[in-house]
């Protein structure tokens, strides 16, 4: 198995991890703080497994496969997690808006879903980058990186923490929303043309 299928590998085995320092999120601090330091790590390891599969020619067909999968998978089950009342502390108010979870969720859902489709369909398997996808990506690790701090940022900064939060979780919602009808777009060409880009 090549290096970046390993670190593939090693960022779907760390999602049960993540979710698991997340239920405990309430007893310590700490399970928070390692629980965005997690998120962090693997969002990081996803751009270094793509890097050296590129730079070293190690780009398989089961990389492509299970690499979105591993994004899928953290970005699932870190939403769901952070949308159960009290997750974090003993503030029940104090979790991650549905309407930011259900959108991040339906785009993961719809996307493994296309991509399953063209596979189905074109024989082919790949994700489709682009700008604002990329962005969207990070701004969901970022999304759960202050989600995570949250009871300390109101702590520290009162009123103005939920200004940041919102700010955060719009922003994510937006790129979210516009690089799905992106990847729509996209896709719908790729099935017109059978699968061949241009």
């Amino acid at each position: 198995m090549s290096w970046p299928n390993r670190i593939t590998v090693t960022r779907l085995l760390m999602v049960p991890v993540f979710v698991l320092l997340l239920l405990n999120a309430r007893e310590h601090w700490g399970y928070r703080y390692g629980a965005a330091a997690l998120a962090g790590l693997l969002g990081l390891a996803d751009a270094v497994d793509g890097i050296l599969a590129r730079r070293t020619g190690t780009v398989t067909k089961v990389g492509s496969i299970l690499d979105p999968l591993a994004d899928y998978a953290l970005t699932i089950s870190a939403m769901v997690t952070l949308s159960i009342p009290g997750i974090l502390s003993d503030d029940r108010t104090l979790f991650l808006p549905y309407w930011v979870s259900v959108t991040l969720v339906s785009r993961a859902l719809f996307m493994l879903g296309g991509m399953i489709i063209l596979y189905l369909l074109c024989g082919v398997f790949q994700g489709l980058p682009s700008v604002t996808g990329k962005a969207a990506t990070v701004m969901q690790i970022v999304v759960v990186l202050v989600t995570c701090a949250s009871p300390d940022l109101l702590r520290w900064l009162g009123d103005w923490a939920w200004t940041v939060l919102y700010a955060v979780w719009g922003v994510t919602v937006l790129l979210a929303v516009l690089s799905l009808l992106g990847y729509i777009r996209v896709g719908s060409k790729l099935l017109a043309a059978g699968g061949h880009t241009e």
